[in-house]
């Protein structure tokens, strides 16, 4: 399972980058909310695994069809996994984009890709929140002594996920006409 760090890991800024975004307080405030949350997730994914081990080895839900009420807290840790997963790779594409920030490019070409894929992970995410809604399944909870908190509710995800894809465009527009500027200066 993609945790969504490996794209950041790949993508590493330099810390140049990072010393240079120090200088301004609106970055260091967004990168040090934005690792909180990553390792904040992390965390959670462990617990999370922990409780389906713990949840597979006591419930035993193997053998028994899904309908049993021991796949519950199952199929919850499992939809709050991809649900955490999902957002750990929005993190990172959000890292990423502070570092373009950080840079002053913010017109990075790679960067349209980034919030195109963040308009992705929005869906994803509105898709997982469907699914578990339509099976009636709580998307994490208080299970095995574990607190899985995960929240997909409120706000219309299809809006969010437009405004991402057109911020995109928004961005490689951008890019094409500092392409153009440079190119003729």
């Amino acid at each position: 399972m993609d945790l969504g760090l490996n794209m950041f890991r790949k993508q590493m800024p330099s810390g140049e980058t990072w010393r240079r975004s120090l200088q301004d307080p609106l970055l260091v405030v967004a990168v040090v909310v934005l690792v909180i949350a990553l390792v904040g997730i992390a965390l959670t994914m462990a617990a999370a695994l922990a409780a389906l081990v713990l949840t597979m080895t006591t419930s035993s839900p193997m053998g028994l069809p899904f309908s049993d009420p021991a796949w519950d807290q199952v199929s919850s840790l499992i939809f709050a996994l991809v649900a955490l997963s999902v957002i750990a790779g929005g993190v990172g594409n959000v890292l990423n984009i502070v570092a373009t920030v950080a840079e002053r490019n913010a017109f990075d070409p790679a960067n349209a890709g980034r919030i195109e894929r963040l308009g992705w992970r929005v869906v994803e995410l509105g898709v997982i929140g469907w699914l578990a809604r339509r099976l009636d399944v709580p998307v994490g909870g208080n299970i095995a002594g574990f607190d899985i908190s995960v929240d997909l509710g409120g706000g219309n995800v299809l809006a969010f996920a437009l405004v991402l894809f057109v911020l995109a465009r928004v961005f490689r527009h951008g890019n094409r006409l500092q392409t153009e500027v440079e190119g003729t200066v």
